[in-house]
């Protein structure tokens, strides 16, 4: 006698949100590290911030600045930097 399989998938489809943490250099716009992170509505908190973890694996000090953006903004082979007057994403 074979027992009817129990699903093992959680019910409903949950919900994840990808950004890139891009660290750069206040002065000249270069980006030091751009880390990558996925969260779910329904995950446990971190120990760490995004931005915190962001910096350390960039080896930069606490102050270094940190932007989020759509990870399609980074994920090319074209070269970019970040505009330090606007902190946005630019090419070049």
């Amino acid at each position: 006698m074979n027992p009817k399989p129990i699903s093992q998938s959680t019910p409903g489809v949950p919900v994840a949100r990808e950004r890139a943490h891009v660290v750069y250099d206040q002065a000249t716009g270069a980006i030091l590290h751009v880390h990558h992170s996925v969260t779910f509505d329904s995950g446990a908190a971190h120990a760490e911030s995004h931005h915190a973890r962001a910096r350390r694996y960039a080896g930069a000090g606490a102050d270094a600045p940190v932007i989020d953006v759509d990870p399609a903004e980074v994920n090319h082979r074209r070269p970019i930097r970040v505009d330090t007057a606007t902190g946005a994403i630019v090419q070049g």
